[in-house]
């Protein structure tokens, strides 16, 4: 791709860093970095150099311009797609989870107010019995889908089979936001390590870190669901990240000044 075809910029200092490829077409492609990026151990085989500016080095990959890597310093990332077309109007979103979610609904209902979203939260649910709701939802295709599950999965490695059918399944969902798990059970860890991994091998997944975002004080004496007054966590985990793709998926917040960028680079 020309190098004038790539262009990055940033709306203000709270604004995350986007890339833009194809700049200026209607083919753009654009890129989000910041909390929507994937640490990568190593860029993958066959990625090539796209460009570089402000000490990131922005990298390709042959035969799929839906995916983007940037490096700066020591650090690789992924950098999340964003929707061509934006998202559905209203915004959809739908939640897959256990005890954790089923508790948190009606504080993520009431963060996001816009949005339209769905449940199916069952106490006790492991990945196993969510295979067919994922199959619903790659039918229904929301524009995200959340799933909290992991807790209730006594084997790390059934986990990671059941979560790569999942995420499978849900590969052509824009956004898969999967939240970690935290507590005391001797699964938890291993959990976590699939979760963090899988990230990096879907382009449309990101990782909600709940097992550094809660506190033990915040959760009851099993250390796992929040405590009383305390319900609201995941909303506030979950809803800021929806809230903030959604501005830049649809032109606003960080990507409102993309056509301001793309003038003052010459490109258009």
């Amino acid at each position: 791709m020309p190098p004038d075809r790539l262009l990055g910029f940033r709306c203000t200092d709270a604004d995350p860093v986007v890339i833009e490829i194809g700049a200026g077409s209607r083919e753009a492609e654009r890129f989000v970095g910041d909390r929507w990026a994937t640490p990568m151990a190593a860029l993958p085989r066959g990625a090539f150099p796209l460009g570089e500016g402000a000490d990131l080095q922005v990298y390709g990959m042959p035969n799929d311009p839906k995916v983007l890597y940037v490096a700066h310093g020591d650090t690789i990332e992924r950098w999340l797609r964003l929707p061509r077309l934006g998202a559905s109007d209203p915004p959809t979103a739908f939640v897959i989870g256990d005890s954790i979610a089923d508790g948190a609904e009606p504080f993520i209902l009431e963060a996001l107010p816009t949005w339209t979203v769905g449940f199916d939260a069952i106490v006790g649910r492991g990945t196993n019995s969510a295979l067919s709701v994922a199959d619903e939802q790659a039918a229904a295709r929301p524009d995200v889908v959340v799933i909290e599950l992991g807790t209730n999965d006594g084997d790390p490695a059934t986990f990671r089979e059941n979560a790569v059918t999942i995420l499978d399944t849900l590969r052509r969902v824009p956004l898969v936001v999967w939240q970690t798990t935290h507590g005391p059970l001797e699964n938890v860890p291993g959990v976590n390590v699939h979760i963090h991994g899988l990230a990096q091998l879907y382009p449309n997944m990101i990782v909600a870190d709940w097992d550094t975002f809660v506190r033990d004080d915040e959760l009851s004496s099993d250390g796992v669901h929040p405590a009383p007054g305390h319900e609201a966590l995941m909303a506030q985990l979950i809803a800021p990240i929806l809230t903030r793709w959604l501005e830049l998926a649809d032109g606003g917040g960080g990507s409102s000044c993309a056509a301001a960028a793309e003038t003052a680079a010459g490109i258009g």
